[in-house]
């Protein structure tokens, strides 16, 4: 082979070599421990710690019952199991552009949360440094921070299927992680009674015992069985499988609270499971407060789209009245 082709082969595979080395072994940006977001294995988080820049902080904790929030109330594991997805599918759009690099800097420094992930051990495997969404709202800036240090630039976070601000996610508000259930009878046959009265009304008072099978029984005050539309009955049982409280009612000064629940309330439904737990909850009308009706119409007492609640013995949330009314249903409403 001629030498000079001989040569220029080898100057060129020396080439090639050397720009390889280059691309490999440049410093980047988004070298692997700096923009490596993803938790691959969510099966094995079992805590998750976020804090916020004003000191208000979250510990959600894995038990054998589900999600826990700060070691007291149970959570909403669908809201969790949305931040475990969030682990695993995120991805980098791009780095932040270095003309940008300062202000964002300096906006997360004022604004960001820190969202600690744990698998086990008493170190994060990773922390987030969430900070605020992009201008066109497409993309949220964030901070890795992982065994081998913390990224000195932020990233710009999406994930696949999701257009939004991924912050919202990652909030410290211990009241909208706890678990809203006012009732969860998953399986509604594990509801073996349920009570319905109503004081302001002498006969304002009714039960309904269902079997195992599934068959039921509609009882008045006394115990003595009533008359009924099988299916009406079946069908007032039904709300109980799910119904979620609105949210957690802080609206109401100390003094309020206390007159509202020394007055007796305007019904109240006990429950009873198979195993023979029990549970009472208390419902208050809240007051009108829209509009006042035309001359000549009469004006409304309630406010027809929610009511309060007593749950837990002293937790006051406030429900929507399109899944009560179908609970506090008057008997005649169940029978034929």
């Amino acid at each position: 082979m001629n030498r000079r082709i001989l040569l220029l082969i080898v100057l060129l595979a020396l080439g090639l070599a050397a720009f390889w080395l280059y691309r490999t072994n440049r410093p980047t940006t988004l070298a692997k421990p700096l923009s490596d977001f993803v938790v691959e294995d969510t099966a094995a988080i079992d805590r998750i710690f976020i804090a916020d820049k004003q000191g208000k902080s979250v510990d959600l904790r894995r038990t054998a019952q589900g999600w826990t929030v700060n070691g007291v109330f149970a959570a909403r594991q669908h809201e969790v199991g949305v931040l475990l997805r969030t682990f695993k599918r995120v991805e980098v759009k791009s780095p932040v552009p270095k003309s940008a690099e300062a202000m964002v800097l300096k906006v997360m420094g004022s604004a960001a949360r820190k969202v600690e992930v744990y698998q086990g051990g008493k170190r994060p495997v990773k922390t987030w440094i969430v900070g605020h969404g992009t201008k066109d709202h497409f993309g949220t800036y964030a901070i890795l921070e992982n065994e081998t240090g913390r990224s000195s630039v932020p990233f710009i976070l999406g994930m696949t299927g999701f257009t939004g601000i991924l912050s919202t996610r990652f909030h410290t508000e211990t009241d909208l992680w706890r678990d809203n259930a006012v009732y969860r009878y998953k399986d509604l046959y594990e509801l073996a009674a349920v009570e319905v009265e109503q004081p302001e009304r002498r006969a304002g008072r009714y039960r309904i015992e269902q079997a195992e099978s599934g068959r039921v029984r509609l009882l008045d005050g006394e115990g003595r069985a009533l008359p009924m539309d099988t299916v009406f009955v079946k069908g007032a049982l039904l709300p109980f499988q799910e119904f979620n409280y609105e949210y957690i009612d802080r609206s109401l000064r100390p003094a309020s609270r206390d007159s509202l629940l020394a007055t007796p309330p305007n019904f109240i439904v006990r429950t009873t499971d198979r195993n023979g737990k029990a549970g009472t909850v208390k419902y208050w009308h809240m007051p009108y407060t829209g509009e006042e009706p035309e001359f000549g119409m009469p004006k409304l007492l309630h406010d027809r789209l929610r009511m309060r609640a007593l749950i837990q013995d002293t937790l006051l949330v406030v429900v929507q009245r399109q899944y009560t009314d179908r609970i506090l249903q008057p008997v005649e409403a169940l029978m034929p």
